[in-house]
């Protein structure tokens, strides 16, 4: 069963690039009780605010301009100019083909939310990343959350029969 949880002190940063999508998820952040909600139009702004004051998750859209989300992501991922690298990376987009989710993933996305979001559906998301915290993962290829889904244990021999 999952808990009702009070998100009010939570601290979140937005980047879009559409005015109309900055008020709707303002909207829909205030109607979540989270007060301190900035939002930013691109990447610049983005990591100027996660230094200036940072925030507790990084909510993005994969189509911005003039640098796409998924640079932005990578930028996050590598601690550029000192931003937190562990910030957790929600992507909120129209573009949802299986391919562009596996991007945002293997850029380092913590979790992938389709348009149009809704108070409903964006909650939910944030309710299964705090239930569920994926393991963070640095190697010289991807730094980021765990890409993998099903942690099993290690099945060895067992798995390949």
């Amino acid at each position: 069963m999952t808990n009702y949880y009070n998100f009010r002190n939570l601290s979140v940063i937005f980047v879009d690039d559409n005015r109309n999508m900055h008020m709707l998820m303002k909207s829909i952040l205030l109607a979540m009780n989270i007060v301190n909600a900035r939002g930013c139009y691109d990447a610049k702004s983005c990591l100027a605010k996660m230094l200036e004051d940072p925030a507790d998750i990084v909510i993005l859209d994969l189509s911005l301009n003039p640098e796409n989300g998924l640079d932005l992501i990578r930028r996050i991922r590598q601690g550029e100019r000192g931003v937190d690298a562990y910030t957790p990376i929600l992507v909120v987009s129209g573009q949802t083909k299986l391919s562009n989710v596996v991007e945002a993933r293997d850029a380092g996305a913590t979790e992938f939310l389709a348009k149009p979001v809704s108070v409903g559906s964006l909650y939910d998301r944030l309710v299964w990343m705090v239930e569920n915290p994926r393991v963070f993962i640095k190697a010289s290829e991807f730094i980021g959350p765990d890409r993998r889904r099903a942690m099993r244990g290690y099945e060895g021999m067992e798995r390949r029969k």
